[in-house]
């Protein structure tokens, strides 16, 4: 063994190339984490890999919005299609709907194989395991998993919102591992969703306190953003247009930083936990 921790799902080992047994790099136990460590280590591999934590996500979100535009100009394309060939009634209807069904169903794994792409790239950057911008490519073994799973979570989080909003947060809180316990462990079915739950339940508070954080640093910036547009504005009195389109143009790369090292953190949480770092 060369020391290099290795995804559950990996057959050999990325530094050395030696086949590994599951039972090298699985380990059910997990360990309390503690809200500072995870958010110092994230920083410091923000910035040891700044060129994946910002391009990564960034690209996987692009090539889903192209994926998705491509899906609503086939619909389109269908709907005009068979208004040239169909009466309109409930055969029409019903013909239509089929359409937008298989088209729903062909976006979610879509989302999914780019959701899985961006879990397989920050967790292994999360335990410093040589990734790459080909990760991003990697979820396809996980693709059909990961649709059920994340059904079975929006559901529960949308009937939960309904009851209580608290309620909803609370669960997410619990359930929100489950991508990466999927890709880790190569769970069968909807196993890693129902599992998720023994990854989170010693750490529900120390969890809020990271998301709490991170929501925090939000507000901060948005604060900030918000007083230097006022200093411009009222102080210098620059035009308000001229503001607004600076304040937007920052906007868009806090964004991206913002967005990229929210996984991270996520994926370093999750990585502790299981005693990965």
């Amino acid at each position: 063994m060369c020391g290099v921790v290795n995804l559950k799902s990996d057959d050999t080992c990325t530094d050395c190339g030696e086949i590994l047994s599951r039972k090298s790099v699985t380990t059910d136990e997990y360990q309390s984490i503690k809200v500072g460590q995870v958010l110092d280590r994230s920083w410091q591999l923000f910035w040891e890999y700044p060129g994946l934590c910002l391009l990564g996500p960034l690209l996987a979100n692009i090539l889903f919005a192209c994926f998705a535009g491509l899906l609503l100009g086939v619909f389109l394309l269908a709907c005009m299609g068979l208004a040239s060939v169909m009466p309109e009634g409930p055969l029409m209807v019903l013909s239509v709907a089929l359409v937008g069904l298989i088209l729903v169903i062909v976006t979610l794994h879509g989302a999914a194989f780019c959701e899985l792409g961006k879990v397989i790239l920050f967790l292994k950057v999360a335990r410093d395991h040589q990734p790459v911008m080909g990760d991003l490519f990697a979820g396809r073994p996980f693709v059909g998993r990961m649709v059920l799973c994340t059904i079975l979570f929006q559901g529960l989080i949308f009937f939960a919102n309904l009851i209580f909003a608290l309620l909803g947060y609370v669960l997410a809180l619990m359930f929100w591992p489950y991508p990466y316990l999927l890709v880790d462990r190569n769970l069968p079915g909807v196993d890693a969703f129902g599992k998720s739950v023994d990854v989170t339940k010693g750490n529900l508070l120390t969890l809020f306190l990271i998301f709490l954080s991170l929501f925090g640093l939000v507000l901060l910036g948005v604060a900030a953003l918000f007083g230097i547009s006022f200093l411009l504005v009222y102080s210098l009195e620059l035009p308000f247009e001229a503001v607004l389109g600076g304040a937007i143009l920052l906007s868009l790369p806090a964004t991206v930083f913002f967005y990229s090292y929210v996984l991270l953190v996520k994926a370093v949480a999750y990585a502790q936990i299981t005693h990965s770092r």
